[in-house]
């Protein structure tokens, strides 16, 4: 292992609290697409367009978090590691869950199980602890 010059600490620390900066807002954002899409399967005009809009919306927003958080994995100090990969794993579930969840709602829509493609009729519980 080698040493670090005081300089090299301090721009890596620095690089770290840039990223957990913009991992904050990310953060952010996905957890504002995940309660507009919590929001609009309310609508009984969703369309699956928009559905599946919003699901790309989620995505994009979390492989940019997916790649933020690899990059302050490589910087965090050994005894954060376990902090870091709750809240990462907390992030990642939330995600999964919701595209799972609308996924499938669009599948319902576009069966035809709803013929004005509306969710309410599809019995899917979108709005549980996500």
């Amino acid at each position: 292992m080698s040493l670090q010059s005081p300089s090299q600490i301090d721009s890596d620390e620095l690089t770290l609290n840039k990223l957990k900066r913009k991992r904050g807002c990310l953060r952010g954002a996905v957890t504002k697409q995940i309660t507009k899409i919590k929001s609009d399967i309310l609508r009984p005009d969703i369309t699956v367009e928009d559905l599946e809009e919003s699901i790309q919306l989620l995505t994009e927003r979390g492989e940019d978090l997916k790649l933020i958080d690899s990059q302050i994995e490589s910087l965090i100090q050994v005894d954060e590691i376990e902090v870091e990969f709750e809240s990462i794993e907390e992030y990642k579930e939330k995600i999964t869950r919701t595209r799972f969840k609308t996924q499938k709602l669009i599948q319902k829509i576009s069966k035809g199980f709803n013929a004005n493609n509306s969710w309410q009729d599809s019995n899917i519980p979108l709005n549980s602890s996500c």
